[in-house]
């Protein structure tokens, strides 16, 4: 196995009304596979409140644990991460999950909203085992949408924790 040169990531603050912007901007930058940053930085949410829950990595016991949450939108979300495992660094759109999943997507969306709060509340952090970014599409009727990517890492701890479940 040859070793590749990994990429070097550095913290850049940026406002939160410019976040998914400036990820677009990056996907744009490296294309269609943009690949994500080891953890996720940006909060799955606007944090007007002060935030003050950390960016944690997920491990394979976190995944374990979220498998069996018995939420259904959290059920949801397990399947979305199955999804994305199987193309780690890929960007999916919203668009595509939605129909692979076989959902509207409002429903989706509220999914992803409760998601974000189980998140907040059962894992005490910020930041989802995916990233997400809006960008340029070409769906009809809409000029951007996002893309949900999980990286290699965070793939491969996912697929560990799904073989042992």
């Amino acid at each position: 196995m040859t070793q590749e040169a990994q990429p070097q990531f550095v913290s850049v603050p940026v406002p939160t009304q410019y976040v998914t912007q400036v990820y677009a901007y990056l996907a744009e930058l490296t294309g269609a596979t943009a690949t994500t940053p080891p953890v996720s930085t940006v909060p799955p949410m606007n944090s007007q409140d002060g935030d003050q829950l950390p960016v944690v990595e997920w491990t394979v016991e976190d995944f374990r644990r979220l498998m069996i949450e018995p939420l259904s939108s959290v059920q949801v979300i397990v399947r979305v991460l199955d999804l994305l495992a199987k193309q780690p660094d890929t960007r999916v759109s919203y668009t595509s999950l939605a129909q692979h999943l076989d959902m509207e997507k409002r429903s989706l969306q509220g999914n992803l909203s409760a998601f974000t709060r189980a998140v907040r509340k059962h894992y005490q952090r910020r930041n989802w085992p995916m990233t997400w970014a809006e960008a340029p599409t070409n769906e009809p009727d809409l000029k951007s949408e996002f893309y949900y990517t999980m990286n290699t890492t965070v793939a491969e701890r996912w697929l560990r924790a799904r073989s042992r479940s």
